[in-house]
């Protein structure tokens, strides 16, 4: 029996498992293999809090980060798993994100190498818990926002309304509209906090803040097109929660 493009039975892909999953609907074998590899790190973080305590800093940024790309494939395997890919974990966001990763590691380790010679400075402290704390709001806001969201949330801006799209008022969307955004600003510059990285903090910030101005202006005209007066109302009643992006909106209009 001939066949062509990927089996239609249930258990066998005669397509390569480590294909994009755009290419070969079963191919999720390197999605398994990332998900197993970010498990293993995260357990091995753990190790160097027992042994290594004075960078218990760093190991706690290595677990959160992994939760949070792990969050992002999860979260849209369950809402969404018509756009399901192995980009959903976004570990390659971008060239760029990749190269503030890289910077701000070399940043702690050079700091933490240098802290010799000034006591404290990458020890745990205030500075750290505000950083820890602001991770886990970041992380938490951007699940809710994706968990509430559901079919109607994307990692891409979608630019032509689907039928089943919906303007969602409710959970955290009642207080913020761009829960994810604000989630994820939130979580970005907490790490650096947590980390005590003055350097990347001020990128972080700047890089992360550019990244949604971009975004956010497009994201809300879109939004203004499908829903009208109704996300007109809604925008008005809710906030962004990223320092300076509603009065430079307000300037733009």
């Amino acid at each position: 029996m001939e066949q062509s493009g990927p089996s239609s039975e249930p258990l066998i892909n005669v397509g390569k498992p480590w294909d994009t999953e755009y290419t070969y609907p079963n191919g999720r074998g390197r999605a398994a293999l990332t998900a197993f590899l970010l498990g293993i790190c995260a357990g091995g973080a753990l190790l160097p809090l027992v042994i290594a305590p004075s960078c218990a800093p760093f190991c706690i940024y290595v677990i959160l980060l992994i939760w949070f790309h792990f969050l992002e494939y999860a979260l849209t395997a369950a809402f969404r798993p018509d756009t399901l890919s192995f980009d959903n974990f976004l570990l390659n966001h971008s060239p760029a994100y990749q190269v503030m990763v890289g910077m701000c590691w070399l940043e702690y380790w050079i700091e933490f190498v240098l802290s010799g010679s000034v006591p404290g400075w990458k020890a745990w402290g205030l500075v750290s818990t505000l950083g820890l704390v602001m991770c886990v709001v970041g992380l938490v806001s951007r699940a809710l926002g994706m968990a509430t969201a559901s079919t109607n949330f994307s990692h891409r801006i979608e630019e032509q309304k689907r039928q089943e799209h919906r303007l969602v008022k409710h959970g955290i969307y009642s207080l913020l509209r761009h829960p994810a955004y604000f989630g994820f600003f939130w979580f970005s510059v907490g790490t650096q906090m947590l980390l005590n990285n003055p350097i990347c903090l001020l990128l972080y910030a700047g890089t992360t803040f550019h990244f949604f101005w971009d975004r956010i202006p497009y994201e809300e005209q879109l939004l203004l097109r499908f829903f009208g007066d109704e996300y007109r109302l809604y925008r008005e009643s809710t906030w962004i929660g990223i320092p300076g992006m509603a009065w430079l909106l307000a300037r733009s209009q």
